[in-house]
Parts: C-alpha cells; structure tokens; sequence
C-alpha cells in the first residue's frame, strides 16, 4: 500500500508491488454542498459503461436519473476521476457506478474480479482494507472472515479520498477489502471505476 497527498502517489501501483494506491485529498467546497444535499433518500445504484471519448455521457447518465438539480461540481468531480482512471490504466474497458448505500454494503473481506478499481467515497465511512500480510491466502474468501488473521490491521479510507486498488484480474496482489458498517448519520455516497 501506497500513501500521499497527491494523485501522483496512484502512479506506483502501475510500477511497484503493491496492493492498492491511495490519494488523500480533500473534496472541493462545492463538491461538499452537492453531497450533502444528496446524501438522504433510498438507496440508488447507477452502473454506466464508459466511453473514453465521452466521458460526459457516461457522468451524465451515473447523476440525471436522481441527482435534482443536475450536481455541477459532483459531475466535474467525477469526470476528473474518470480521466485519472483512463491514465493510470490504459486500453481497458471501464464502467462507472454511483451510489448511495443505505445498509453495510459488502462486509466481508474480498478481493474484487476486475484488473482495477478506483472508488472515492463521497459521503460517510470510507473503504476499510486490509495489507496483504493480515490475509491467510491458503483460506479463500469463503463469505466469512475466516481468512483474516489480523483483524485490528484494518485501515479505512476517509470521505474524499482516492483508492486505487488492483484486483484479482490485475498484474499483482489484489487489495483485500470491504464497506464499512452502516453510518447512523445516513447513507453512504460513492463513486467506483472498474477496468
């Protein structure tokens, strides 16, 4: 695992060995004031494939069928997170999702069947992870957490913040993750790109 306070730290997982890659930034003043207006409502999932060269269609069509009025700053946000994507991994099909989760998501830890992931949560708990040495990798990911040996290694990604982590499709060890529980303060927004 990598860590910096710009995007450039996600360049070294094309280069080193590692797991994942994260950028820790803080969201824009006007990105901050679209999330929270979106943050409460029921749960909405949006799962777009992307088009490099139009990348607007895909933002467009992840926030129009939910996002009243059309969030400016959000949509910036993320075709920002969209070019980074098509930068850092070159030549691979990807696909957007946003979302707002309203239960606890995935709880288990697993490695993801993509080459990457990208994900920037938006609004509440981020992602929690796990080093690759806090995993048994002769005990698969059964649905339980049985393969976890060091439970307290667990490291969570704070609102705003870049993670780029490979997954079990990628050149090199798969960043073993999960949602984090439930936020009383509400739901959880998010954004993932897959490639």
């Amino acid at each position: 695992m990598a860590f910096g306070e710009s995007a450039a730290v996600l360049r070294r997982l094309a280069s080193e060995p590692i797991a994942s890659a994260c950028w820790r930034r803080t969201l824009a003043p006007d990105v901050v004031d679209e999330v929270r207006s979106l943050r409460h409502g029921p749960a909405v999932r949006r799962v777009v494939p992307v088009d490099d060269r139009r990348a607007d269609a895909a933002v467009l069509a992840a926030l129009e069928a939910w996002a009243e009025p059309f969030p400016q700053a959000l949509a910036r946000d993320l075709r920002q997170l969209l070019a980074l994507h098509a930068l850092l991994c070159p030549g691979v099909a990807r696909r957007l999702r946003f979302e707002r989760l309203v239960d606890d998501g995935c709880r288990r830890f697993h490695a993801d069947h993509v080459s990457s992931r990208l994900i920037c949560t938006y609004a509440g708990p981020g992602t929690e992870c796990l080093p690759a040495s806090a995993i048994d990798p002769q005990r698969p990911a059964d649905g339980s957490n049985d393969h976890v040996l060091e439970p307290d290694a667990v490291w969570r990604c704070t609102a705003g913040w870049v993670l780029l982590m490979r997954g079990t499709l990628g050149d090199g060890p798969a960043q073993f993750h999960r949602s984090p529980p439930r936020d009383p303060a509400g739901p959880r927004l998010l954004a993932a790109i897959d490639g």
